[in-house]
């Protein structure tokens, strides 16, 4: 019996592990396995790519994690690796996020035509994107521009630009590096210039509750920092009654062993927006969330309209 454990132990299991079929899904799953495999020796996985509706052009909330999970929920996949920007603040009963590795890139950036920078852009130039927080910041610092609504993965959207349909596009720059293209990037923008969606560069991984062995599996790879800035972000989010898709941005770091966070919000038609930072212990993320989101709301006379 004893043997039998030590093989196991030598020998974890392999991990069926779902994801979207973008390129971008793919290749940060494989990255996030690469990650789990280094901490755990031996360990096999393998992909498996999931419609979801986000991937039909439905655009509801959660529309790229829900049939995902469902796969998970139902046994048919052990992992779920997910961009935490994608995520509702609400997760499913009987799922948890059980690991978030190191945030990679938070900032949004542009790629343009002639690799001109948003400044040096013409009067007028069309600017393609389907976020109203990139849209309504955008406008905050180019009121000139036109923007533009696409939507597609980072290739199709970048194409536009190529195809001349647009003169650039505003992504997140996590996305291009981990696709190998961030030699595409002509501006990063500054958090100043323009904050970043609540978890954008962080990665979920999305496991069942009890799932004792997996979670202690994918365990060893999360890090602190990415789960007290995700803490403080979603719950900023939740205070405010949204999901992922309102023009709300928001970014939590740790500064002088304080955990401080930025946020902003835009009312519908981006007419007006209120913006604050506050800071906390590093442990009090949910807290300093939930407090930022009350004073936004309270500015707001607690309707967003």
């Amino acid at each position: 019996m004893i043997s039998n454990i030590l093989e196991n132990i030598r020998h974890p299991k392999k991990l069926l592990v779902g994801t979207r079929g973008s390129l971008l899904a793919v290749s940060q799953t494989h990255l996030v396995m690469k990650m789990i495999q280094d901490a755990n020796p031996g360990l096999e996985y393998e992909i498996k790519t999931i419609k979801t509706s986000g991937d039909e052009g439905i655009d509801i909330l959660g529309a790229f994690v829900k049939e995902v999970e469902q796969e998970l929920k139902k046994g048919n996949i052990d992992v779920a690796v997910h961009s935490l920007k994608d995520m509702p603040t609400q997760l499913p009963f009987g799922v948890c996020i059980g690991a978030m590795p190191s945030r990679g890139e938070h900032r949004d950036c542009l790629v343009s035509r002639n690799n001109l920078k948003l400044s040096e852009l013409p009067t007028g130039a069309k600017i393609g994107t389907s976020s109203l927080r990139r849209a309504y910041q955008l406008r905050l610092l180019r009121p000139d521009l036109e923007i533009v609504p696409i939507h597609g993965n980072i290739i199709t959207r970048m194409k536009k630009v190529e195809d001349g349909l647009v003169d650039g596009v505003v992504l997140a720059a996590a996305g291009l590096d981990r696709v190998d293209m961030n030699h595409k990037i002509t501006q990063l923008f500054t958090e100043e210039e323009m904050l970043p969606a609540v978890s954008q560069g962080i990665l979920a991984i999305e496991v069942r509750e009890d799932d004792l062995e997996t979670l202690a599996i994918i365990k060893s790879i999360s890090d602190s920092h990415a789960e007290q800035a995700a803490a403080a972000e979603r719950a900023f989010l939740s205070a405010l009654g949204g999901g992922c898709r309102m023009p709300i941005g928001g970014y939590a770091r740790m500064v002088n062993n304080e955990l401080v966070l930025d946020g902003i919000m835009f009312n519908e038609d981006g007419s007006r927006y209120e913006m604050e930072s506050l800071s906390s212990a590093a442990n009090q993320g949910a807290e300093l969330g939930a407090n930022l989101g009350k004073i936004l709301l309270e500015r707001f006379g607690q309707k967003i309209n």
